[in-house]
């Protein structure tokens, strides 16, 4: 059925538990769909089988140990086709001189490979605290010239460490070329001394706006970090003594002795990675993106010691999260985020990639709902909100590309597997009970399944649907009504 029929046929849209005014709330999804939809890009048939089969413990902590989880022929396949990818900072200097195309190429393939990731990777828990890791020390590339150095923040900081200890994420960061770039440290010297990166550190990085430090704070870590930079050859971090300030400084109280050099800046990053504000603020991050926008005060104190007990662990807070009541109870307080919303569409539909302008047709997609990668252009992250994400033109845009994935106009290499959508059904309920139980997984009320059935059924009888030839038809109508819905929106 072409665009214009489809759109006609159910224009004006047929509205299903849509976004009015404090909707009714929908019944709960079980368990292990919940967890599921807040630990991954979105439900896939075979995680969902696995899941099932080894129980929710099991594959909780299968997620939890992402080494144990074989993802080679995913990264072959990436490395083949995006040479970038493994290259080595001095192979990227040296491939992708300054020259713009040629910068953008790189980030270009560093967008392709965290999208295939995401919807690829049988590590998805890992990927969903890559992506909130990179938001959190959020880095935009609006220069041509920094467009190389996302990958350093990427290999150093973000990929190695997003399961492991705070610390070192923290450490990756501020000797990576794309934030010491970004925030302004690498001209950081003890003749002029550079606050950006010594402020965000503070604010966004670690302690929180309301974290306790003050504005002396700010200029004493600033000195402490004079001297940092890194060499535009290999991208590699590099610490010049005689740009340092050796004075002597306080920060937090504390006296960092003269003539010192690097050790400022590393004991600085210690002093904030065991922080009881650092404890607190990462907590309340991490429950405000699994559990609420209104995360509860009494899960954040619990993570918060979960943090100053492992010394910043990530496996442990996850832990304390998932094992909470508030956590279990958390259905339908969380809404996917533009890049959640577009990535787990392509995942329950089992989607296929082929060919070479699909990465660009949905980068067009990310930019028009709002949430390209490495795009947000402040050093605060994209929000984690529904108040953000959720007006009229959202909706719209939601819309829009729920119907272009059902219709397959989004690009020639987007193909969903329509016989995966359709199975064994014969009839309008069977169809939409089937896909209800594959896109969703979760039960309609009594009024959507109706509308949804009588949609599908398109005024044939419900028990003789329609020829079979038009099965698929069917299919992608209800598909782009379910996408479309508040059903999906959640996670």
């Amino acid at each position: 059925m072409s665009l214009l029929t489809l759109r006609e046929r159910l224009s004006p849209p047929v509205v299903l538990a849509a976004a009015v005014p404090d909707p009714a709330p929908l019944k709960a999804p079980d368990a292990l769909v919940h967890f599921l939809n807040r630990t991954s890009f979105g439900i896939r048939q075979g995680d969902f089988v696995k899941a099932n089969l080894i129980g929710i413990d099991a594959f909780t902590e299968q997620q939890l140990r992402p080494e144990s989880l074989d993802d080679s022929l995913l990264e072959a396949a990436i490395a083949l086709n995006l040479k970038s990818i493994a290259m080595t900072g001095t192979e990227l200097m040296q491939a992708y001189p300054s020259a713009e195309n040629k910068d953008i190429v790189v980030l270009s393939e560093l967008r392709l490979a965290t999208l295939l990731r995401q919807l690829y990777s049988q590590r998805q828990l890992k990927e969903v605290m890559v992506d909130f890791w990179t938001n959190h020390f959020s880095v935009d590339h609006p220069a041509s010239q920094t467009l190389r150095y996302a990958k350093t923040l990427d290999d150093l900081a973000i990929r190695q460490n997003a399961m492991g200890k705070f610390s070192d994420l923290l450490y990756g960061n501020a000797k990576s070329a794309a934030m010491q770039f970004y925030l302004d440290n690498y001209v950081n010297v003890k003749s002029a001394p550079q606050e950006n990166y010594s402020r965000e550190l503070m604010e966004l990085h670690t302690l929180g706006v309301d974290g306790g430090y003050t504005e002396a704070d700010v200029k004493e870590v600033a000195r402490a970090f004079t001297g940092w930079g890194f060499t535009r050859a290999n991208l590699h971090f590099y610490f010049n003594p005689r740009n340092h300030d050796i004075n002597a400084k306080t920060v937090f109280g504390v006296k960092l002795a003269a003539n010192r050099g690097i050790e400022d800046g590393e004991d600085v990053l210690k002093m904030l990675a065991e922080h009881p504000s650092t404890a607190k603020f990462i907590a309340t991050k991490l429950v405000k993106r699994f559990v609420s926008d209104a995360p509860p005060a009494n899960l954040i104190e619990q993570v918060a010691n979960s943090f100053l007990r492992s010394g910043g662990d990530i496996k442990t807070m996850l832990r304390t999260i998932f094992a909470s009541v508030e956590f279990k109870a958390s259905a339908d307080l969380k809404i996917k985020r533009p890049i959640e919303f577009i990535v787990g569409a392509l995942r329950v539909t089992e989607a296929t990639l082929t060919g070479s302008t699909y990465g660009r047709a949905l980068n067009t997609r990310f930019e028009q709902l709002g949430q390209l990668f490495c795009a947000w252009p402040a050093p605060n992250g994209y929000p984690d909100s529904t108040g953000y994400w959720i007006n009229t033109t959202a909706w719209l845009s939601r819309w829009n590309y729920a119907f272009a994935l059902a219709e397959g106009t989004l690009d020639a290499g987007i193909r969903l597997n329509a016989a995966a959508l359709v199975g064994p059904s014969k009839s309008a309920e069977a169809l939409v009970d089937s896909m209800a139980e594959r896109i969703l997984r979760r039960s309609l009320s009594v009024a959507d399944r109706a509308t949804l059935i009588a949609t599908a059924a398109n005024g044939a009888a419900n028990d003789r649907l329609i020829a079979v030839e038009l099965l698929s038809t069917r299919a992608n109508e209800v598909l782009a009504l379910m996408l479309s819905s508040r059903y999906f929106t959640y996670r």
